[in-house]
């Protein structure tokens, strides 16, 4: 936890001073390192688990969003949300865990919707590009 602390902490850092690309990086990595120590940090203090690996998510968000990479942003939100109900599908998981993984996702879906309401006709257009470059790239 406390290198996904360091992590995060840079990222932000980098973040301030409008380097984007180097705060996507590391936000990937404290992501990374969040999902790695996942299951032994989840067993010793859930909320603290569940918070970094969502946090993670978010900052990814929201660079991506600095970064202008709308689909993107969409992206992480929605793997944020798949990431949570994978942990609350989880066998045997106690009631006050599963009663922090639904708040958590509820405040993760109130920020994608507040995402979809700003950005959501950018991510669209987005996907329409996309496809419509996949479909020249099969053409030619």
């Amino acid at each position: 936890m406390i290198y996904w602390q360091h992590l995060t902490r840079q990222a932000n850092e980098a973040q301030s001073r409008a380097a984007f690309v180097d705060a996507h990086e590391l936000n990937q990595k404290a992501l990374a390192c969040a999902k790695a120590t996942f299951p032994s940090d989840f067993d010793n203090d859930a909320e603290s688990a569940v918070s970094a690996v969502i946090v993670s998510y978010l900052n990814l968000a929201e660079v991506s969003v600095s970064m202008k990479e709308w689909s993107q942003a969409d992206g992480y939100f929605s793997q944020g949300v798949s990431f949570l109900e994978q942990v609350i599908n989880a066998p045997n998981l106690p009631s006050d865990d599963r009663t922090l993984i639904d708040r958590t996702a509820s405040h993760i879906r109130f920020e994608w919707d507040l995402f979809k309401q700003t950005y959501g006709s950018k991510v669209e257009a987005g996907k329409r590009l996309g496809n419509f470059a996949l479909a020249t790239s099969a053409m030619g």
